[in-house]
């Protein structure tokens, strides 16, 4: 995905960890009111580790679940930004909407479904109203779809395609430039629980150039999270912890370094979670 308003929408997007899921969004355990997630930046001194407030993000539901803003915030609690969204009858997104802090519209997103409910074009705009990007999308039977990005101009930008299982679990997605080539294609591999297991990562001499893996602890729930390069070392590890709910409560995420001819776990991120359920 390299839409125009791909990093605004992930700014706000929240537990990225999860983008394994066709949504963009958690999805929370025991219907909270909203959630709000901090992330700190750290620092080592004396070879101690130091975190400090950097960013806040609300995110807030309706009674139906679905999420309808996502705000964020500075640690002192001054609104930055929020998105606004609205849905169809089948609860897919419709639109979102970005304002700034004086409440004056940034940019919008507006979704185009057909009879079946299927969305058939996504459509950018600035604010005001000026198209910025058109994603089509096309879908061949149950098992694939073909979504491509153009312009303002109707240049075409990129183009994905994915493909599904039975069971409508995605196995494939290729991502091309504008001229037809290769990007990247990933690989979907699942456990037999049916667990996303693991993506592999090939370019377009079908070299692996990345793998993501995803280890579950015994009741299920996503643990950890790492990436490999291309010569099979591991790069990259996200540690998480859950609240009786098991929604996670705090993400911790590390580089792997070489320090004085070691390998190190050097931590260079970390969010906390916190949940405003019902009756709390």
């Amino acid at each position: 995905m390299k839409k125009v308003l791909l990093s605004a929408l992930i700014a706000t997007a929240g537990f990225l960890a999860f983008a394994f899921d066709d949504s963009p969004f958690m999805k929370p355990n025991g219907e909270p009111k909203s959630y709000t997630q901090t992330e700190f930046t750290i620092s080592t001194k004396f070879g101690d580790y130091y975190r400090t407030p950097a960013v806040k993000y609300k995110h807030t539901f309706n009674d139906a679940g679905l999420e309808i803003e996502s705000a964020e915030y500075s640690v002192s609690g001054q609104l930055a930004s929020k998105i606004i969204y609205e849905y169809a009858a089948d609860k897919q997104i419709a639109s979102q909407s970005c304002f700034d802090a004086e409440g004056n519209l940034f940019w919008k997103v507006s979704a185009v479904f057909d009879k079946n409910g299927k969305k058939t074009e996504e459509n950018e705009y600035d604010s005001k109203g000026n198209l910025l990007g058109k994603t089509i999308y096309k879908y061949e039977g149950s098992d694939g779809i073909d979504e491509t990005y153009y312009n303002s101009r109707g240049d075409l930008i990129w183009k994905n395609t994915y493909k599904y299982n039975s069971e409508q679990k995605l196995i494939e997605n290729c991502a091309y430039f504008a001229n037809g080539t290769l990007d990247v294609k990933k690989i979907y591999v699942y456990a037999p629980d049916g667990k996303l297991a693991e993506i592999n990562s090939y370019n377009h001499l079908n070299e692996q150039v990345a793998r993501e893996v995803n280890i579950y602890n015994a009741d299920g729930l996503l643990a950890e999270y790492a990436t490999y390069g291309s010569d099979g070392k591991r790069r990259s590890r996200i540690f998480y912890k859950y609240d009786a709910k098991r929604n996670v409560i705090k993400q911790t995420t590390y580089n792997i370094a070489q320090k004085f001819g070691n390998t190190v776990n050097e931590m260079v991120g970390q969010s906390d979670f916190e949940y405003d359920y019902p009756n709390q």
